[in-house]
């Protein structure tokens, strides 16, 4: 197919100047490298309107993008992604700036039944009967000169994006639009993008169901890869995985010869940074009152509302059934515990709400939402 490959400032610029006056939406993706940094490198930017023209920007050779972010920042034309976190985390990380006026077809398909977190390559071999080569995926795409091959494996995804964005509107219904207006606005939420290290001690699974003590010693190993990552733009888990910061939090060693009889630890690590991380268990274990508080466990139903609970627990598995859905993917024991405590009130949103929630509190309300015929059916969605 015939593009453009824009890698000087004046072609961006008039590219952009062009289909800002002309178009309404236009497909975008972008392909990057996160091998060996903490940092995601954007490596090519594709853009596919809804006039036919098609660009793939090059933002290695481009030091001003600025007319790009100007371009996405237009509220009055629609950026369609498929999957946008990604690539929204790395043009903010970027341009310090939202896109606006987003629409993301993976959350949009869910609709349409194919699931939560389906794939591109899925829903358009679903939807449109197309399928894409995935021969291209694990490319170097920060080398230059780039092949054909690679640059047409990377204009494709846009190319047939521009259809299947087309198809999946037309189906929407207008609850459904309004719904998804919702989970959009989410995804530019900067909280989502913004680096916390305050935070980071979340990204290790179990370690609120520590002792305080424990709890403490993986808190302080999170934070010290955090900030050494952050520093030195490596992968938070080239130094120490999460395995090996809840292991050493379960059975603090007491000396660097310790620290190798963790299991699947790097030999290397322990050699670099071991004395430090044993002077930092060391300070924890001198300043309990730094250590954090039991975790109180907040869910506790009545025995009324443990009855709601399994009408709750009984939609969402039909949800999941009939959307496609990871059924833990919708609302967990507590929101759904939350909903049926503050059943006048909005707890979710976006197709959460109006998939689960709704359907719920209308049971809740006593209003006929939902009748059994060969199955659980919600009769207002």
């Amino acid at each position: 197919m015939t593009y453009l490959y824009l890698d000087s400032e004046s072609s961006l610029t008039n590219f952009c100047q062009k289909i800002t006056n002309s178009v309404t939406w236009f497909a975008i993706d972008t392909e990057f490298m996160r091998t060996n940094t903490f940092y995601a490198e954007l490596s090519l930017i594709q853009i596919y309107t809804d006039q036919d023209e098609a660009a793939i920007i090059d933002p290695i050779a481009i030091s001003d993008l600025n007319s790009l972010w100007s371009l996405l920042s237009n509220p009055n034309i629609i950026k369609v992604f498929h999957s946008a976190r990604q690539d929204i985390e790395i043009l903010y990380q970027i341009a310090g700036q939202m896109p606006v006026s987003i629409f993301d077809t993976q959350i949009a398909a869910l609709f349409l039944g194919h699931g939560d977190l389906v794939g591109l390559a899925r829903v358009l071999k679903a939807e449109l009967n197309i399928e894409i080569a995935k021969d291209q995926s694990r490319t170097n795409w920060n080398q230059r000169p780039l092949t054909k091959e690679q640059l047409e494996y990377a204009i494709n995804d846009v190319k047939f994006l521009s259809p299947l964005y087309k198809k999946i509107t037309a189906n929407l219904t207008k609850k459904q639009q309004d719904a998804l207006k919702e989970d959009f606005s989410e995804l530019l939420n900067h909280n989502l993008y913004d680096d916390n290290p305050t935070k980071t001690n979340e990204r290790i699974k179990k370690a609120n169901q520590l002792v305080p003590k424990n709890h403490a010693i993986s808190n302080t190993l999170a934070q010290w890869r955090e900030d050494y990552a952050i520093e030195n733009n490596k992968p938070r888990k080239w130094t120490l995985s999460d395995d090996c910061i809840l292991a050493i939090a379960k059975r603090p060693p007491k000396t660097v010869e310790d620290l190798y009889k963790v299991p699947n630890i790097k030999s290397s690590s322990v050699k670099q940074f071991g004395e430090k991380w044993i002077a930092l268990i060391d300070e924890v274990f001198a300043n309990p009152e730094n250590w954090p508080s039991k975790q109180v466990v907040k869910f506790n139903p009545s025995e009324q509302e443990q009855v709601f609970m399994l009408i709750g627990q009984a939609i969402n598995q039909q949800l999941a059934i009939d959307y496609g859905l990871n059924v833990n993917n919708i609302v967990n024991k507590q929101q759904l515990l939350n909903i049926i405590k503050n059943n006048q009130e909005k707890q979710q949103i976006g197709w959460r709400h109006l998939l689960m929630e709704q359907p719920l509190q209308a049971v809740l309300a006593t209003q006929k939402f939902i009748k059994l015929t060969d199955k659980l059916e919600m009769t207002s969605v």
